[in-house]
């Protein structure tokens, strides 16, 4: 099971613990007429507060641990998530102050739990959501082609050609294996996060842009991706050939 799959299972458990959390808050605070224990909503309430924050550090670990990998520009879509992510931890660690030591700003805890909880399903829903949608629960289904995807010209993929050297060769493996293999298979057709690798040079088109299979392409895809990839711009010239040199030997 891929780490992203993971990552979204653990954040739909942490949208249930939101939901939980939403409900307690409501019938400690919205009733006038009590249906439940008090004592037991409070105990909810602090528990669902608990495992929410222990899976929130989970899943923050998963995802500083993949950048920090990968060295990976965050998409828009990964920043928007990270600044919902930081604000979420921000205001969770402040409420959890308000309740236990700054007690004359008790009262804000009811406006601060519903903007949590608004944060909480922004958060998921900018990465978890987006990605169990697109990826139809954990298998990515390429987008459609656009008008820009298909003016593929006879210049495409002529400006480069892979190396064949065992050196770029080695190079190229190591640096797949340290920055690709998160998301893709080099050994089969099958997709992770993204499509497997497999003949990836021996066919016609990429997977997922639809242009047409050159060095010159995948370095392009590498350096300004198409779709959700995240840009590895950072590569020397050198690394992204040796990466095509190992790439053209699947």
């Amino acid at each position: 099971m891929h780490i992203f799959f993971i990552k979204s299972l653990l954040a739909l458990v942490l949208l249930l613990l939101s939901l939980v959390s939403i409900f307690t808050m409501l019938e400690m605070f919205g009733r006038a007429e009590r249906k439940f224990s008090q004592e037991k909503l409070r105990k909810v309430h602090r528990v669902s507060g608990l495992i929410f924050f222990l899976l929130s550090a989970v899943i923050a670990y998963i995802c500083i641990d993949f950048l920090a990998k990968t060295k990976a520009e965050p998409s828009p879509r990964a920043a928007l998530h990270a600044a919902f992510s930081v604000a979420v931890l921000f205001l969770l660690f402040l409420k959890i102050l308000f309740n236990r030591v700054y007690r004359q700003f008790y009262v804000r805890l009811q406006t601060m739990g519903l903007i949590l909880a608004y944060l909480s399903i922004a958060m998921i829903g900018s990465s978890a959501g987006y990605f169990l949608v697109v990826s139809k629960f954990g298998k990515e289904i390429p987008g459609p082609k656009t008008a820009e995807q298909k003016k593929d010209t006879a210049q495409e993929g002529a400006l480069m050609t892979a190396k064949t050297d065992p050196l770029s060769i080695a190079r190229g493996k190591e640096l797949y294996e340290e920055k690709c293999t998160f998301c893709h298979d080099p050994f089969s057709n099958t997709t992770l996060t993204g499509p497997g690798h497999k003949g990836i040079l021996k066919n016609p088109l990429l997977p997922v842009s639809k242009k047409k299979a050159t060095p010159e392409n995948i370095a392009h895809q590498l350096r300004s991706p198409f779709k959700d990839m995240p840009s590895f711009a950072y590569l020397s010239d050198e690394e992204v050939q040796s990466i095509i040199a190992y790439l053209n030997t699947l």
